[in-house]
């Protein structure tokens, strides 16, 4: 049987799935956008916002070396998609990875 805990969790997951919005994050009309606003956008998006305070408090609460290092490792990676988007690499399924890298943080 499942309980009514998990009940509630799947529906506010399938609630917050089927209100998705387009997040109409990425400025500009043609290739290239300015500095400012790529800069600007992993602060300006509440998902990355909340895998940013996940990453840090998961740090926070493991000790040790991992304080300095999970967070350096989330702001690697962050270089590196920000490497491959002025490259202009076609990376699929970045929406649904964010998703996704939210709800396993958020465990």
């Amino acid at each position: 049987m499942i309980s009514a805990s998990t009940k509630r969790t799947a529906l506010a997951a399938i609630l917050f799935l089927a209100a998705a919005m387009p997040a109409y994050a990425h400025v500009g009309v043609g290739t290239t956008s300015s500095f400012t606003a790529g800069f600007m956008h992993p602060l300006s998006g509440l998902d990355h916002m909340t895998v940013m305070i996940a990453v840090g408090l998961w740090a926070a609460m493991k000790g040790s070396k991992a304080v300095r290092a999970w967070p350096l490792a989330f702001v690697g990676a962050m270089v590196a998609g920000a490497a491959l988007g002025m490259l202009q690499v076609p990376v699929p399924f970045v929406e649904p990875g964010i998703l996704a890298s939210v709800v396993a943080l958020g465990l």
